[in-house]
């Protein structure tokens, strides 16, 4: 355990899903799950093996070249929660992440 009053919020390894998603409109899917990787400077071959781990468990395997315009609400919403766990946080913080996701793939995520 350690106090993060006086850190810096991009240093406290947190992940968070907002309601709207805040996926990056010009990046695709696979990009946006790779992002935080890429701040933290993770090597590339082990950023594309966790993208990959990242996509498949959301069930997204095949959506990594589109764009976020191309997804429908419930895959964007699975690629904001692929993103805020591909970098492994201690803590996950979530704004109602998981309603716009039929209730089969609510409970298997």
């Amino acid at each position: 355990d350690r106090d993060v009053t006086y850190v810096a919020p991009n240093r406290r390894n947190i992940g968070m899903v907002f309601q709207r998603y805040a996926l990056f409109p010009h990046m695709t899917v696979a990009d946006n799950i790779a992002f935080p990787l890429r701040m933290r400077k993770v090597a590339k071959a082990e950023i594309r093996r966790r993208v990959a781990d990242a996509l498949a468990l959301v069930q997204l395997q095949d959506f990594g070249k589109r764009l976020p315009s191309e997804l429908s609400g419930g895959q964007q919403q699975r690629v904001a929660v692929a993103r805020a766990l591909v970098f492994e946080p201690p803590v996950l913080l979530m704004d109602e992440p998981l309603g716009a996701l039929d209730k089969k793939l609510r409970e298997q995520m």
